[in-house]
C-alpha cells in the first residue's frame, strides 16, 4: 500500500532535527500513518531507534527504499520538482507536494492536525518540505516515546555517565552551562555570543543562591569552542571536549541549565525534563525561580 509521508526537508543541525522529526513522529502516532523521514540519515548513527531503523512497534522508518543512496537520490529529485513547480509532475495521482514557504514576513507554524493533511496523509504519498510543521499536543501526549527513540547508543550514554558521576564528586547540583561560541559569533549579529565574564557572572550568581539552599553546585561547561579554565576562578568545573552527543544527554542530566536561546539546550531540557533559563541578553539576571522545563520544541 503506497500510502506514506515522507519528510524531505534538512531542518539545520541536530537538536532542529530532533525536534522536527519529533513532531512528525507524535503526529504519525496520534494518526496512524506511515512516516519516512530519510532527511535524518546525517545523524541516524548515534540513537538506539535511528541506527537499526526499529522504531519500537511506530509505523516510522528512515528508508523510502532500502537504498540509502537511492533514497538521497529520490530525495533531491523531489525537491527539484518542488522547486521548478513542474505542474505535470506536482499533479500526480495518489501524490500531494505539501510545503511551508520558509521566508513569509512572518512566518506561522502548520499544525499537522489540519483535517486536509491528515486526510492526505492517510490516502497518498506526502512529500513535506519546510521547517513550520508542528503537533504541540501531541508532542506533549507522547513524549515518552520521543525520548525512547531518541536515547543515545550505549557507547554515548556510558561516557554521559562517566562526566555525571565526575560532576557529583565535586558537588551535589549540576548546572550545565553551554557556550555555544562558533557560528553565533555571526548569527542573529553575534547578540548571543557571549564572553567568558558573562558566564563567569551568572554562574556566581547561581552559586550563591543554590548555597543560600544549602546546596553544593557544579558546573558542567559545554561548548563548540576550548574554554579557557582560567577565566572561572574560585568555581567547581567539569569541561573538555567530548562527542555532541555526549555533550548534550550530559546536559540533560543537569539540575539547572544555562545557554543563550538555542534548541540545543532546549532539546536537553525536554528530554532531561530539567529546568532552562535562556540568556536573551547579556544582561539577563539568573533567578532559580524563572527556570522552566521546555515540554514542545
Amino acid at each position: 500500500d503506497f500510502v506514506m509521508v515522507i519528510m524531505n526537508y534538512k531542518a539545520g543541525q541536530l537538536a532542529n532535527r530532533l525536534f522536527y522529526f519529533s513532531h512528525f513522529i507524535s503526529n504519525s502516532i496520534a494518526h496512524n500513518y506511515k512516516l519516512i523521514n530519510p532527511s535524518f540519515n546525517d545523524y541516524k548513527d548515534f540513537f538506539t531507534s535511528t541506527a537499526t531503523n526499529d522504531f519500537n512497534g511506530h509505523n516510522i522508518s528512515l528508508r523510502i527504499t532500502g537504498n540509502q543512496p537511492f533514497d538521497e537520490l529520490v530525495r533531491k529529485a523531489v525537491n527539484a520538482v518542488q522547486k521548478v513547480q513542474v505542474k505535470p509532475l506536482r499533479n500526480l495521482p495518489g501524490v500531494s507536494f505539501h510545503e511551508i514557504k520558509a521566508y513569509d514576513a512572518a512566518p506561522k507554524s502548520f499544525d499537522m492536525n489540519d483535517s486536509d493533511f491528515v486526510a492526505a496523509a492517510k490516502n497518498k504519498v506526502v512529500f513535506v518540505d519546510g521547517w513550520l510543521y508542528r503537533d504541540y499536543k501531541d508532542f506533549e501526549k507522547h513524549a515518552a516515546s520521543i525520548r525512547k527513540i531518541f536515547t543515545p547508543l550505549p557507547k554515548y550514554t556510558e561516557q554521559v555517565e562517566e562526566v555525571i558521576n565526575r560532576c557529583m564528586q565535586l558537588g551535589d547540583t549540576i548546572i550545565g552551562v553551554h557556550i555555544r561560541r562558533g557560528d553565533y559569533k555571526t548569527y542573529n549579529n553575534g547578540k548571543w555570543f557571549y564572553e567568558d565574564d558573562v558566564y563567569y557572572k551568572k554562574m556566581n550568581a547561581l552559586k550563591q543562591q543554590l548555597e543560600a539552599e544549602g546546596k553544593k553546585c557544579v558546573f558542567l561547561i559545554c561548548s563548540n569552542e576550548k574554554i579557557n579554565k582560567n577565566n572561572y576562578p574560585g568555581l567547581p568545573i567539569v569541561t573538555e571536549d567530548r562527542h555532541f552527543i555526549v555533550d548534550l544527554y550530559a546536559l540533560s542530566r543537569c539540575h539547572y541549565l544555562i545557554g543563550p536561546p538555542s534548541t540545543f539546550t532546549m532539546w536537553a531540557s525536554f528530554y532531561g525534563e530539567t529546568p532552562l533559563l535562556a540568556l536573551e541578553d547579556a544582561s539577563k539576571e539568573v533567578i532559580l525561580s524563572e527556570f522552566k522545563i521546555v515540554t514542545q520544541g
